[in-house]
């Protein structure tokens, strides 16, 4: 089965918990930093196939220094 993700910035800042796509995460959320740790999280542990993003920086930025 092939997992496509939605979104990293629907929400809010991440240093006031990210807003409600991010509830589920909360506790492990502390800062903007975060969404790189979330991203990693998806790619190498969950081995998702892609993602889709309201801001494909991060995602671009994340793809592109681990080679992906």
């Amino acid at each position: 089965m092939q997992l496509i993700t939605w979104t990293l910035e629907r929400s809010g800042p991440l240093n006031d918990g990210g807003g409600w796509y991010f509830q589920s995460v909360r506790p492990a959320v502390q800062n903007a930093s975060s969404y790189y740790e979330v991203l990693d999280v998806l790619a190498q542990d969950v081995k998702i196939d892609g993602i889709f993003s309201d801001w494909p920086a991060t995602v671009t930025y994340y793809a592109n220094c681990m080679g992906l």
